[in-house]
């Protein structure tokens, strides 16, 4: 990719905070699309959008859209998964949702963190109703970490052999958030890639790293996360998307730098987080999570290059 990266239209909210009903904190983060056209019958909308509240009590939330560009419809008996699942667990909140459809199960599967050094997976035959599978990845299954949540699992054939699945998530590394990575056969067990993969740049001020999104494009390996950057006074944190080819079987680290900048949304905007692609038609989406931390929403842009 050298020094290119893709290009895209001025960005746009999907989902008003102000509209929705539930909504216990005025802040949504961590978008996952999917489109559910073939895949069941008289789904609600072409196409589903899964969020979640950041703080507790959290919430696994659905809206769902005819067309990407909306308009959004709130599910209206979210959340599909609360904090509390009996006799499966209780937390003090569940968060990140994302969702994939598994062919040779028949299923989609959808993953989401609680507490933040556990992510589990449920699964479901409609994208509403969810049966509880269990624990996919803890901080036990890594070196030195204090949390493992925000994941991500992608389709992928880069990994050890016999794996079709790749796992990118978040883990508190002694106070620094990194990237890690996990392989699976089924996307149901995962094998630790115990050495993180991406870490915040060096000669930047970002200072930690989240919400991973693979991206192969153009016959390559990426990795879009969203980098933090908290003043020294730490009245606020600022975010911008970066990203970081990570080679043909993700033993790389090279930093290519900010892939989507928060000018887009103003300085006020604060952060962009949660990168989440969607590709329709020849063209490609980018959902993702904007304005200041712990109250952000949904918006949504197109790729134009």
């Amino acid at each position: 990719m050298s020094t290119s990266k893709p290009v895209f239209s001025t960005p746009s909210i999907v989902l008003a905070l102000e509209k929705l009903r539930y909504n216990p904190h005025d802040d949504l983060i961590f978008p996952s699309v999917i489109c559910m056209e073939g895949l069941v019958d008289r789904p609600l909308g072409k196409h589903y959008m899964y969020y979640a509240p950041h703080d507790a009590p959290g919430g696994i939330c659905l809206a769902y859209a005819d067309a990407l560009e909306g308009p959004w419809t709130e599910y209206d008996k979210n959340p599909l998964i609360a904090r509390e699942w009996t006799p499966h667990y209780e937390v003090s909140h569940v968060s990140s949702p994302h969702m994939i459809w598994v062919e040779e199960a028949e299923k989609f599967y959808l993953y989401f963190h609680g507490e933040n050094d556990t992510t589990r997976v449920a699964t479901s035959v409609d994208g509403i109703h969810f049966d509880y599978h269990g624990v996919v990845v803890t901080t036990a299954m890594y070196d030195k970490i204090s949390e493992a949540s925000y994941a991500r699992v992608f389709p992928c054939d880069s990994g050890p052999m016999g794996t079709r699945y790749v796992m990118l998530f978040m883990g508190n590394n002694e106070g620094t958030r990194r990237i890690y990575v996990a392989w699976s056969r089924d996307g149901l067990t995962f094998e630790a890639q115990r050495k993180p993969l991406i870490s915040p740049p060096s000669g930047t001020d970002v200072t930690q790293v989240g919400g991973p999104w693979y991206f192969p494009w153009q016959g390559k390996n990426y990795v879009i996360f969203h980098g933090d950057k908290t003043p020294p006074d730490l009245s606020h944190v600022t975010s911008e998307l970066y990203f970081a080819e990570v080679g043909s079987d993700f033993s790389q680290e090279n930093h290519l730098g900010v892939f989507y900048g928060r000018e887009a949304f103003s300085e006020d905007k604060r952060r962009v987080s949660d990168a989440c692609l969607f590709h329709e038609n020849g063209h490609d989406w980018l959902f993702m999570a904007v304005g200041p931390r712990l109250k952000q929403t949904i918006a949504m842009a197109r790729m134009t290059l």
